[in-house]
Parts: C-alpha cells; structure tokens; sequence
C-alpha cells in the first residue's frame, strides 16, 4: 500500500460546504465504528484491529457488550482507553445495535456515517473508504453492505441480501466460490447487520418509537426488516463489491445441532414478524403461490425434522398483535414520505 493512500482517502472524502454554511473550508466526511459483543473478545480484538487499519480512520468507536465475561471486558477497556465502551444486559444484537448508534450519536463528534459490526469480522483496509465513496454518490442510499468472504477468503458469505418470492432473505452466493458473479455495484433488498454502514440523515426516517432496530425481534432479521422498512421509505439499499471483509460467521448449517433452541426460534419468528410489518398487499398477492407453497414445505420439514421449532409458531402468533400495530405505523410513515415502494 502506498504511504501516500490514508493522505488520499481523507482528502477525498470532504464536501465543500462553504456556501452553503458559511465556513472557511471544505467539510470532512466523518463515521463512526460500532460493535455489539457477546463474549466474543478474542473475535473483537481482531475486529478491532481491522478498524484501525483502515485508510479512512473512524472517528469514534463504540462497543456494547453483554456482561459475559466483566473480566475480560475490563482487560479491553484498559487496551483501548480511546474507544467508547459500555457493558449492560443483553438485550441482542437489535437492543446492542441501537445502544451503539445512540452512543456515537450522543458523545461522537457529530458524524455522517456509522458502520455497525459483528466481532467476528476483519475488514480489509479500504472497506469504509470504498462503502463511503459509493454512498457519498448516491444521495438516496441509507444502508451501503460491501462483500463479505468466509475465512478462506475464496468463498461467499454475502454480496447483499435478495428476498424471493417466498419472503425468506437469502445472502446473495452464500456458500458458493467468489469467481466475480458480484463484482458489480448494485442496489440489493438488504443488508447483513455484519457488516452495515448506515447514513446518518436518514436515521430519522428509519427509527419507529425510538428504535432503529426493532428489539422485540432480539436477534435474526432485524437488519433485513431495518432494509425493508428503509425500501418502504423511498430509500436504497447499496452493495459496494470493492468494500471486502472476512465474516467467519457463528450460526452455519454445519453447527446447526449446536445452536440453541431458543436463538433458532427468534430467526424462526422473526421471518413472519417482518413480513406483517412490511410486505404491501400488492406484492403479497401477486407472491402468494410462492409464499405458501414455501410454507407448506417449511412446515412438513419442522414436523419431520426439527419439531422443537413448532414452538416457534406459538411464539410469532402472540407477538402478531404487536407486529399489526408496528405495520399501521409503516404504513402511515411511507404514505406521509409520499414515495412510493422500491421494489
């Protein structure tokens, strides 16, 4: 890398502001890092490490974490006297998420960009820079995603989420071998909360009640209902494929046996909870075969296969009044924006 690239990177990424707000100079383009730690602290060190290399510094990092080990989160504060660390209950990566954007916002010098991370990913140097450039040129993008790889770095592990038909999000090339199939920049439906840079301008639109994501859902689609929510408003969602990382990923079907019930439940529920909060009737009309036809198989395989998830469905069907009300609020808020679906 050339000595000269972080020089580079901040003079590129100012607005000149002058006219606009009276001042000497141009404005740099500030964001801030924040991670939500649950006992990962080896994971976070690395992550950390990643942050600090980047040729487009942050201005501040937060970490929320979830009081695993109080030993281990006070050796890390020691490390890092320059970050902002909070230690509370765990609320999941939802609650976490939000207590970190709340942080930056309350006690960060004020920023244009916040990037939202798992522990257990390692950006190559460049990824805010290149996430940054994209959005900087296209106003109407709140959540920017890059393309994350498995350890090995030759396999996908996601390049953006799609929704089909069905309406159960997939990672783009999950799995498959990253031979440049997505190496072009491109709107997508979602974003892992892996990895996601959020637009702070548009931070207002997005929160319902006082939550950005949603903290009923805990864990397990609250980035993907966070992007359709987004999508709902009129605003993007962009993939930037120079933006890489390395994402070793906690929950793979290989460990599948070894994931609690109860975590598996949230995902399980949760993808019904998105859907009465955002699908518009058009579209789940026109997907309706797909929908239940998905179902059906969905059904028969946790009969067959994995019958403690049918708790699953007891547990969306009491949380469905909640989700009826937060739809009436969607709703209202996308026909007062008076933009019509992305989708």
């Amino acid at each position: 890398m050339s000595p000269h690239t972080n020089l580079s990177a901040r003079s590129a990424l100012v607005r000149d502001q002058d006219r606009a707000q009276g001042r000497g100079g141009p404005v740099p383009v500030r964001w801030g890092g924040g991670i939500v730690n649950h006992g990962s602290f080896d994971d976070l060190e690395r992550c950390l490490e990643s942050l600090a290399r980047q040729v487009l510094p942050a201005a501040a990092i937060a970490v929320y974490d979830t009081g695993e080990d109080p030993a281990r989160f006070e050796a890390a504060r020691t490390a890092h006297p320059e970050l902002l660390f909070e230690s509370g209950p765990n609320r999941g990566y939802a609650g976490g998420a939000n207590r970190v954007v709340e942080r930056l916002a309350r006690e960060a010098v004020p920023l244009d960009y916040v990037l939202l991370l798992n522990p257990d990913v390692e950006l190559d140097p460049e990824f805010s820079l290149h996430l940054i450039e994209g959005i900087e040129r296209r106003p109407r993008v709140a959540i920017a995603t890059g393309k994350l790889l498995r350890p090995d770095r030759r396999t996908l592990d996601s390049a953006g989420i799609f929704f089909p038909r069905h309406g159960r999000p997939r990672d783009r090339g999950s799995d498959a071998l990253d031979r440049g199939q997505f190496d072009a920049v491109e709107l997508v439906d979602a974003a892992s909360g892996a990895a996601m840079m959020l637009r702070v301008a548009a931070l207002e639109d997005l929160t319902l009640e006082g939550e950005l994501f949603d903290e009923s859902f805990f864990a397990y689609h609250e980035d993907t209902d966070l992007c359709w929510r987004a999508r709902r408003f009129g605003w993007q969602i962009l993939y930037e494929p120079r933006a890489v990382g390395v994402h070793v990923r906690g929950w793979q079907q290989a460990r599948r046996a070894g994931i609690a019930i109860s975590t598996r439940r949230h995902s399980f529920k949760n993808h019904y909870l998105q859907l009465v909060k955002n699908e518009t009737l058009c579209r789940g009309l026109r997907n309706l075969p797909w929908l239940l036809g998905w179902e059906i198989l969905r059904f028969g395989f946790v009969v067959l296969r994995d019958r403690p998830m049918l708790g699953a469905y007891a547990e969306a069907w009491r949380a469905l009044p909640e989700a009826i009300r937060k739809r009436a609020l969607v709703q209202s808020r996308a026909r007062r924006l008076a933009i019509r679906p992305l989708s």
